[in-house]
Order: C-alpha cells, then sequence, then structure tokens
C-alpha cells in the first residue's frame, strides 16, 4: 500500500498553529492602496529611498528579524514604493511571526495590486489550507486552475482539498487531470487509487488500471489492481493488460495470470483456467495459490496423477500449509486410495491436529476400509471441532450404525431430521438401519418412502425401499425399485446382490447368478458372497 494519505499537499505550513481566521475588513486598506496607486504620478517620490527600504526589509526577512522586516517594508510604502511584492513580503512577514489576520490582509492586497501574479494567490490558497479555511483555498485554487494552463500541480492541490471536504468524486476527477497535464506526476494517481481503494469507490478498478498502466513495471502497482478487480467478470481488463508487453515484464505478471485463471474457472472455462495456473508456475513455480488451484483443476479433469503430483510439490514447499495435503487426500480418495489416504491424513494430522477436514477425511478412509472404530473415532472428532457439520453427523452415524451402537446412530439420524425434515440422506440410512436390524420395518418403510418422495431418482434409496419390501414379502415390489436402481447405478456391489436375493425368492435362480457374479466382480474380497454362488451353481 502506499504511504498514509496526507491530508493537504502544502505540509511546509505547519508551524501555523489552529487558529482560525477572523473576519477581516479590509476595506481601508483596499481604499488606502488606490488612492496611493491614483495619487502617485503627483507625488515627489525618492524612488532610490523606497527602494532601499524594501531591500533593507528582504535583508531582515532573510535574518528572520520578521517584524524589523516588516516596518522597512511599510516604510518604503511611505516613500510611495507600491507593488504587489511589497505587500506579499509584508504577508509572508506576518505570517511568520503568527500574524495570521495581518497575513491574510496584505495577502489580499498583493492579489488586488497585481492579479496576475499567481504566485500571490497560490501563496494566499496556502495559508488558508493552514488556516483551515479550506473553502476560501478551494476558491482560490480554482480560479488559479482556470487562468493557468500550467496548472498540474494546482489540480492535485484541489484534489487534496476536495478529498478533505470529502467530495471523493470530484477529488478523484482533479487527480486525474492533475496526472493528465503532467503524466511525470504519478503521485497524483497513487494517491486517487488509495483514496479510492479507502472509499471503496465504484472507479478504483479503472484508476489502478491507469495507475499501472502509468508504470507497467511496477510490482506494487500490479498488485493494488489485483486487489481492486471485484469478485467476477473481469475477463476483458485482465486480457487487455495480459496482452501488453510491458506489463508481462513486471516480476509479478504471475499474479495477473493466477486472477485470469481464477475468473475463467469461475467461468466454467476449466482448460483456459488450466493454462493460465500453468503460465502462472512458469514465472514463479512456487505460487502457492497456483499450485492449489492447478491441483483442483487436475482432479476436476480427472487427470488424478497430475494432480496429486502437484499437491506433493505444494506440500513439498509449504509443509506447514494444508491445501497441499487436502488436495492430495481428495485425489487419493477419489481413487479409493484408501491406505495412501489415511497415510498422508495421519501425517497431516501431526501438523493440523484441529483441522476439521483431514479428521473428518479420515473417517471416510478407515469407514471404507471397513475400520469402523477408527471411523467413529475420527468422524467424532470433526463433529467435535465442528458440531454443526451435517457430513459429520451423517458419517459418525453410519460409523455407530456399523459399531451397533444403535441407540446413538438412531438419535443422530432422529436429530438430523429434527434439523431439516427434508434431509432424505438421514430418512434413507435410519430407514436401512432399521431393515438390517430387523426392527420396526413398518417404521422404515415409512422413512424410506419420504427419502423417495424427496429425492425419487437415487440408487441407494431406491435400494433401500425395494429391500424393506423384500423383507415385508412384497417381491415384486421389491424387484421393482431394486431394478430401478440398478438403472440409475449399477456399480454397487450390494445393490447387485439384493436383487440377485430378491430373483433367487422369485425362483429366477439363472438370472440372480449372473447378478451375484457382477457383485463379485465388483466386491472380489466378499467370501459370503462367493460361497452364496457357489452354492446356488451346485444346486
Amino acid at each position: 500500500m502506499f504511504k498514509k494519505y496526507i491530508t493537504i499537499t502544502c505540509l511546509f505550513f505547519i508551524w501555523s498553529c489552529g487558529t482560525q481566521t477572523s473576519q477581516i475588513d479590509i476595506s481601508s486598506l483596499s481604499d488606502d492602496n488606490q488612492e496611493k496607486k491614483e495619487d502617485s504620478s503627483n507625488q515627489s517620490i525618492d524612488d532610490a529611498q523606497g527602494i532601499q527600504f524594501f531591500m533593507d526589509g528582504l535583508m531582515f526577512m532573510e535574518q528572520g528579524d520578521y517584524s524589523r522586516a516588516i516596518i522597512e517594508f511599510q516604510d518604503a510604502i511611505e516613500m510611495g514604493s507600491l507593488s504587489g511584492e511589497i505587500y506579499y513580503s509584508i504577508s509572508e512577514s506576518y505570517w511568520m511571526i503568527q500574524k495570521y489576520d495581518k497575513s491574510i490582509q496584505y495577502g489580499l492586497l498583493a492579489i488586488d495590486y497585481d492579479d496576475n501574479n499567481r504566485d500571490y494567490s497560490i501563496s494566499l490558497g496556502k495559508k488558508y489550507i493552514a488556516l483551515n479555511e479550506l473553502e476560501k483555498a478551494l476558491d482560490i485554487f480554482i480560479e488559479v486552475a482556470e487562468k493557468y494552463e500550467d496548472n498540474a500541480d494546482v489540480l492535485f492541490i484541489i484534489g487534496d482539498l476536495k478529498a478533505e471536504l470529502n467530495d471523493v468524486d470530484s477529488a478523484l476527477v482533479y487527480y486525474q487531470q492533475a496526472y493528465n497535464k503532467d503524466n511525470s506526476l504519478i503521485l497524483a494517481l497513487e494517491v486517487a487509487a488509495e483514496l479510492s481503494l479507502r472509499s471503496n469507490h465504484r472507479y478504483s478498478k479503472t484508476i489502478l488500471k491507469k495507475l499501472l498502466l502509468a508504470d507497467p513495471s511496477n510490482p506494487k502497482y500490479l498488485q493494488l489492481f489485483i486487489e481492486a478487480l471485484p469478485q467476477s467478470n473481469n475477463l476483458d481488463d485482465i486480457e487487455d493488460l495480459v496482452n501488453n508487453e510491458d506489463i508481462r515484464s513486471n516480476p509479478f505478471i504471475n499474479n495477473l495470470y493466477n486472477q485470469l485463471g481464477y475468473e475463467y474457472l469461475m467461468n466454467g472455462s476449466v482448460d483456459k483456467a488450466e493454462l493460465y495456473f500453468q503460465k502462472s508456475l512458469s514465472v514463479n513455480d512456487n505460487d502457492r495459490f497456483a499450485l492449489y488451484y492447478l491441483s483442483n483443476i487436475y482432479r476436476d479433469l480427472e487427470k488424478y496423477d497430475e494432480s496429486i503430483a502437484v499437491a506433493d510439490k505444494h506440500i513439498a514447499i509449504y509443509p506447514e500449509e494444508r491445501e497441499g495435503y487436502i488436495n492430495k487426500i481428495i485425489s487419493l480418495l477419489t481413487l479409493k486410495d484408501y491406505e495412501n489416504a489415511i497415510e498422508i491424513s495421519l501425517k497431516s494430522l501431526s501438523i493440523f491436529p484441529n483441522d476439521f477436514d483431514i479428521n473428518y477425511f479420515l473417517g471416510i478412509a478407515y469407514y471404507s476400509t471397513e475400520k469402523f472404530i477408527e471411523a467413529e473415532s475420527y468422524y467424532a472428532k470433526s463433529l467435535k471441532i465442528d458440531n454443526d457439520s451435517i457430513a459429520a453427523m451423517h458419517g459418525l452415524a453410519m460409523a455407530y450404525d456399523k459399531n451397533k451402537k444403535w441407540e446413538k446412530s438412531d438419535q443422530l439420524y432422529i436429530d438430523l431430521i429434527a434439523r431439516n425434515t427434508k434431509d432424505a440422506q438421514a430418512y434413507n440410512n435410519y430407514a436401512y438401519s432399521l431393515v438390517e436390524r430387523n426392527e420396526e420395518i413398518d417404521y422404515a418403510l415409512t422413512l424410506a418412502e419420504k427419502a423417495i418422495q424427496l429425492s425419487p431418482k437415487t440408487s441407494p434409496y431406491l435400494d433401500t425401499i425395494g429391500w424393506i419390501y423384500f423383507k415385508l414379502g412384497n417381491l415384486e415390489k421389491a424387484k421393482e425399485f431394486i431394478a430401478e436402481s440398478i438403472v440409475y447405478d449399477d456399480s454397487s456391489a450390494v445393490v447387485l446382490e439384493h436383487y440377485g436375493d430378491v430373483l433367487i425368492a422369485l425362483g429366477e435362480k439363472d438370472e440372480a447368478l449372473i447378478f451375484y457374479k457382477k457383485a463379485l466382480e465388483l466386491d472380489q474380497d466378499n467370501i459370503a458372497l462367493s460361497e452364496k454362488i457357489s452354492s446356488y451353481e451346485n444346486q
């Protein structure tokens, strides 16, 4: 970020106190000045003596004897040496001895005598600033800006005044006008950028882009531009910049590639997102943002080996950050490589013992390897970390069920349904738990019907209600629902075996064997199923 925003450019007036300027009557001075201007041609004046007084006054100013300087300047006036320079010098001297009202009076007289001298007006304007008379200062500087073409510095001061007066829109306009007048005045754009960011202005992005283009190789400007971008719809702005050769030489161009990759990802253009995150890593192969999102993208594209490789690199470079571990664990779980998922999860858990995701993923991995005691332990810990996690509640309920802690699992299902009466999974899992225990089958059917009502095309839910009908002896309905379940998903060994059981009950042994064998292909370690197949084949 830039230096702290400085109110008003003219800080060399810091010696002034906070005294407010009193209302000043300058009519007598103005009249006297006019009379002297009119009568000067009729007076016999010793010009040399008047000039000497003036020069002496300047000498005393130089020596810091401002009171004596004022006397000399007034003597010069008495001798008829009238000029804006004398009034200006008196004004400056009074200012230095903190006679602010007198200083303002003579400053106005200097302008009145010579309104074409820009320095007089600027000096008076700065005095008004020091006295916190900002509106009066603003009037002075606007008049100067309108009168002179070479006015970049004045436009800058007007921007400061507008900002102090909380007219942010006008301030930003004047700052940019100052830069447009003088392109070396990048400070004006810096101040405009800081003001726009601080006020969350709608034109922040535009001003930051202008600042970046003023100095494309400046890494600070590039970073600020990226921070000023809204959450979405930045593709056009960013693409224009990455096509700028000067900006591509910026040492932090990878941040712009990251932003462009993120924008494409949010817009669903995964291939382009992948390209720009790769570009980012080609500039800085340690970029944690690019490593994280590229691993995610590879997983979405089902390039699991690449996803894991990038995650491994993330872990190697940033071993104290969780994101690399999380990406690798998710990819391993997706590949059903549960043993490696457990290994990396336990390693990361030693670094992040209270991380919800890692504990939850361990619950999934252990449950999937039928290590239900361990699964229960990690699901319970994840739920303790986040007691509002629905996913952890579901996982823990399933682990309780497998560990025959049915009182606990039933209570969790009741709690889930109480929290959300449209939780189809809770209805289904509760129903399946009851039917597997051969308890409250009619109630299980009610629960299963509710799950089907909420999600009629979900394969496991169709299997559950079909299995309940099987237990109730309604074989035709059992066959109908489980067959529909297989239509939606034929990858579950349990569902295929259920269908085989229904077919056996209906006397359709040959067809049942077909489904038993399909189930065994998916679950080759299922000894009970293998024996079941052998027994029916030998009949």
